[in-house]
């Protein structure tokens, strides 16, 4: 799929992963739907920065584990551009809390925000996609959602990726031949994230990789760029991690 001109709604796009997908995808001349839950100030910032490049934009403020906004939010999009060409699920968060301290409410929560969010985007896209016999999903999940990959700690978010793989692979076979789902899986990228997390352990995360180094969120970017444009590839993930779980 050739790019410019494409509609590409971006969940979670303010910052991050997700803002450095927005610039990628602008850069190479599509239309951009720019998504936050809260940070507006960022969202509209990241719009201002495709504008001032020569691509067009737009913010969308949405929780997009709630059906109703994620209702505006496609209703915002088709509104201005007509369409969607492109999904990227990236919003997602990480709450760290011990198995044996959580409860329902905390799980619940955690799958909202990486599970259910994609799960609503998707329906969402895929309806107007099959219109217009065409589209790609691709959504964010993490290495931690590998088989083996889940860590303590944030047991619920490693559940809550893994779910997201086993989800894009299911619809890609449901949304088969003519809307490709993927996704990508990204290891130790160097983002907000990462901001309260001690050295030491920051260290050992780096350590632990082949290649000794943070992932940028440009380096994730490439991923899902590669992703949109391939003609061949649906079902997968691709994973970039830095040779961590080799």
């Amino acid at each position: 799929m050739k790019l410019h001109s494409k509609v590409v709604l971006i969940t979670g796009s303010a910052a991050n992963i997700g803002k450095a997908i927005a610039l990628q995808f602008a850069s190479q001349g599509a239309k951009i739907v720019v998504n936050a839950k809260n940070n507006v100030r960022a969202g509209e910032a990241v719009v201002q920065e495709i504008h001032n490049g020569g691509a067009d934009a737009i913010f969308v403020q949405a929780d997009v584990s709630d059906p109703k906004q994620v209702n505006n939010l496609f209703a915002k999009t088709i509104a201005r551009y007509g369409t969607v060409d492109i999904l990227i699920n990236n919003a997602g968060a990480v709450d760290s809390v011990p198995v044996l301290e959580s409860n329902k409410d905390h799980w619940l929560k955690v799958f909202d925000a990486n599970l259910f969010s994609s799960v609503l985007c998707s329906i969402e896209a895929a309806k107007i996609m099959q219109t217009k016999g065409g589209g790609r999903i691709i959504n964010n999940a993490s290495i931690r959602g590998l088989p083996h990959g889940g860590r303590t700690g944030i047991m619920a978010y490693s559940a809550a990726k893994a779910a997201v793989i086993n989800f894009t692979k299911t619809l890609a076979k449901e949304l088969a031949p003519k809307i490709l789902v993927n996704a990508v899986a990204p290891g130790f990228t160097l983002t907000s994230a990462y901001d309260d997390v001690p050295e030491a352990l920051k260290t050992e995360f780096i350590n632990s990789t082949l290649l000794k180094k943070w992932i940028t969120p440009d380096e994730i970017a490439d991923a899902f760029l590669y992703l949109a444009s391939a003609e061949a590839i649906t079902g997968e993930v691709l994973v970039v991690d830095a040779g961590a779980t080799v």
